[in-house]
């Protein structure tokens, strides 16, 4: 299998796993691996689809074993593209993007929008940082946008003025990329923030309706709790003024009592209120984030990583949100670690569903980018 070619790599290994619980046959494909490198994270990092063209963001590293990540040196955000729904793939790093050893930013780099963005252009994408994970150190957050598809970016733009809102304000912003655009100079923008705690996170949801030139705050989605952790968010609209909302919540109280979840909200009035049905999963042991999609049936998904298992896997619900389904397994062909997962996933023009997180297997057992293709 070749790896690497002139910097960058060309796909991949195919195989099938077995089938799951419901009887779906799973195609695995790597989406991007490197000699000597480690990659993760793509929650972390975002995914962006036109049609059957997919971009995915992820962490770069040097692969080094030691306690906890097996990553060391600058940790990078880098893209893998696919132009074929995901059965091939190509890395890459676009020039001046997230370029400043980890994101330590020079106060007068960061800049204000001097006029708005256009949401619904054809090639737009945005990516979202801030402070609290890999390869990201800035608690005022930001992003950058691309209207190339994600082969050149421009920024990094502030947040508005978010950052002075009075619910905001002292806090640290720690989201990722979760947005859903809703017009032409309407999006919203799913965050986390804490008070320089990140074991007390919670999240908001904030909109810009003037593309981006200034947001505002909408409200908060989760309580604030001691010792619980709600933070990456993913988020689906499922009619005009309905958002389902799925996060990962990690509890940081007495250890002979875990209590790790996948938590679910709903809102149906465009984000003004929010209210939890229950849980979509809980772990026996550590946590991982999910990844929530609406399928062209209705139908919504939400995968994850279950690290106690030592697998990938998913439910469905067939009533927006309120309840989930049995799990069924995406992949269990684990080997070594239990560093994994950290999905985001997508469904292509044929109605198959793509699934992108990281992994070790037999074949290549440094973390990499793996990608699985399945019909719902």
């Amino acid at each position: 299998m070749k790896k690497i070619i002139s910097g960058f790599i060309v796909l991949s290994l195919i195989f099938l796993s077995g089938c799951g619980i419901n009887n779906y046959e799973f195609r695995h494909v790597v989406a991007a691996i490197e000699d000597d490198k480690f990659l993760a994270w793509p929650a972390n990092n975002g995914i962006w689809q036109w049609g059957d063209e997919i971009l995915v963001g992820f962490t770069r590293g040097e692969y080094t074993v030691r306690s906890g990540h097996n990553i060391a040196g600058v940790e990078e955000s880098w893209f893998t593209r696919s132009l074929d729904g995901g059965e091939t793939w190509h890395m890459f790093k676009p020039d001046d993007f997230m370029d400043d050893d980890n994101i330590k930013w020079v106060p007068d780099k960061k800049r204000f929008l001097e006029q708005p963005l256009n949401f619904e252009h054809e090639g737009f994408a945005m990516r979202v940082f801030a402070t609290g994970y890999h390869g990201n150190d800035d608690p005022e957050g930001g992003f950058y946008y691309s209207y190339d598809r994600g082969s050149t970016w421009q920024g990094p733009w502030y947040l508005g003025d978010i950052n002075n809102h009075a619910e905001l304000r002292g806090k640290e912003i720690t989201a990722r990329t979760d947005y859903i655009v809703t017009g032409e100079k309407e999006l919203y923008l799913f965050i986390s923030a804490n008070y320089q705690n990140p074991r007390n996170n919670r999240i908001a949801c904030i909109r810009t309706e003037d593309g981006g030139m200034s947001f505002e705050f909408v409200s908060w989605i989760t309580p604030e709790e001691p010792y619980f952790n709600p933070i990456m968010s993913s988020t689906v609209r499922i009619s005009e003024n309905t958002f389902v909302l799925a996060h990962r919540n990690r509890y940081f109280g007495e250890r002979d009592n875990i209590r790790n979840s996948i938590e679910a909200y709903i809102s149906q009035d465009l984000g003004q209120t929010w209210r939890s049905p229950g849980p979509v999963k809980h772990f026996e042991s550590g946590s991982n984030p999910p990844a929530l999609l609406q399928l062209k049936d209705g139908r919504l998904v939400c995968i994850y990583g279950d690290r106690h298992n030592l697998v990938m896997a998913g439910k469905f619900s067939d009533d927006n949100g309120k309840s989930w389904g049995e799990e069924f397994i995406i992949n269990k062909n684990l080997i070594g670690v239990s560093d994994f997962g950290y999905p985001r996933l997508l469904q292509r023009k044929d109605g198959k569903l793509v699934a992108i997180y990281y992994w070790a297997s037999e074949d290549n057992l440094q973390q990499h980018i793996a990608a699985t293709i399945w019909k719902p």
